[in-house]
């Protein structure tokens, strides 16, 4: 009887721990979500970043020290990724 007790205790932890894994280990949905707030107190969405941060090319990225974007990260644009595999400008 303790075996099983021991076994299900250790799938619904698996379970749990792999749910919660897979939700802070996403880039885009946890930048997605967060607001920022800016110098003058406002309060800005990640979007809102995002679509005010450019980047030129990707030189320009490197020199900020921003390399390599996400998609969901402030400055990424499909520009910046011309093989679409999600990483923008690699290291």
């Amino acid at each position: 009887m303790r075996a099983i007790f021991l076994l299900a205790a250790a799938v619904i932890l698996g379970l749990t721990g792999g749910y919660a894994w897979s939700k802070w280990s996403n880039p885009a949905s946890s930048q997605a979500a967060l607001p920022s707030v800016a110098d003058d107190g406002s309060r800005e969405t990640a979007e809102e970043v995002q679509e005010t941060v450019h980047f030129d090319n990707c030189a320009a990225v490197r020199a900020a020290g921003k390399a390599p974007l996400f998609p969901g990260h402030p400055g990424y644009s499909k520009d910046l990724d011309p093989d679409g595999d999600g990483v923008a400008c690699p290291p």
